[in-house]
């Protein structure tokens, strides 16, 4: 049984609502018993209706259209300038050198987050079948409040260029210059896309949620200590190909941009002919 947090003795650490990792303690917020779980049915949540239920209509001012130019974001710079020729450099989808300890804003364009997403798996890899997190970020980007869309959808694009690092290496207090390059990178990808440097609340609201969704759809069952406050959602989710992982991604950025439907359709025809 779940215990809640006035069970908890004084001097046990304080933690983040709605952070997903088993305490130092070893005393978790609450746990998933995988038995209550094992005859329950739920909708797939690849369904038009369910998302469509999920999302609010996203629409932005006319402002924000004018703003936030889709061709400026497919093309930025990089390809042959916008980066720091003296420093070490990645090769990006889109054929930019990208410098990832030094970001350019200018230099990030959709369509390398989109590919780099679709190609990484959730869970470290540990699934029962690939789910990449271009996948999840679609999923975030329906669920987190409306006005927060395009941050939950691009709430995980500094994985793009620096990949993932298992969260209890993260905290292990050994890995803090890839944190401050996490957050060096986020922050270079919202001054792209004009978001706000801090996360929104509803977005990490909607991420805890997913994952507890995931970790029941999607693992091995759970062990008994498997963490997660949050109450997985009553839809199942099914995993997605890399290249349908990344359409979706971007059929979500084009909607959330205020995009004329025409944009998704020039994407899909040069994604076609590379």
């Amino acid at each position: 049984m779940a215990q809640v947090a006035s069970d908890l003795p004084a001097d046990k650490p304080k933690v983040d609502p709605y952070d997903c990792t088993l305490l130092g303690s070893g005393i978790p917020n609450y746990v998933i018993d995988p038995s209550s779980l094992e005859n329950a049915k739920f909708p797939s949540l690849d369904n038009p209706e369910i998302l469509e239920m999920l999302q609010s209509a996203a629409k932005l001012d006319d402002k924000m259209k004018v703003d936030r130019q889709v061709n400026l974001f497919h093309n930025g710079v990089g390809v042959s300038g916008g980066y720091d020729k003296e420093a070490a450099w990645i090769q990006t989808y889109s054929g930019r050198r990208f410098n990832p300890t030094n970001p350019n804003p200018d230099a990030v364009v959709i369509q390398d987050i989109a590919h780099a997403l679709s190609m990484q798996c959730r869970f470290t890899g540990h699934t029962k079948k690939f789910y990449s997190v271009a996948q999840h970020s679609v999923y975030v980007s329906h669920i987190c409040n409306e006005e927060d869309a395009l941050w939950g959808l691009l709430h995980d694009a500094s994985e793009a260029y620096l990949v993932d690092v298992p969260r209890p290496l993260k905290r292990s207090g050994k890995f803090q210059a890839y944190l401050d390059y996490e957050a060096q990178m986020q922050e270079a990808i919202c001054k792209r896309f004009g978001l706000p440097i801090q996360e929104p609340p509803s977005v990490k609201k909607a991420d805890t949620k997913l994952l507890a969704t995931e970790a029941r759809d999607l693992m091995s069952p759970l062990h008994s200590d498997w963490v997660n406050r949050a109450t997985p959602l009553p839809f199942t989710i099914d995993a997605w190909e890399p290249q349908k992982a990344k359409n979706m991604f971007m059929q979500r950025f084009y909607e959330l941009i205020g995009a004329d439907p025409s944009n998704y359709e020039h994407y899909l025809k040069y994604e076609n002919a590379r």
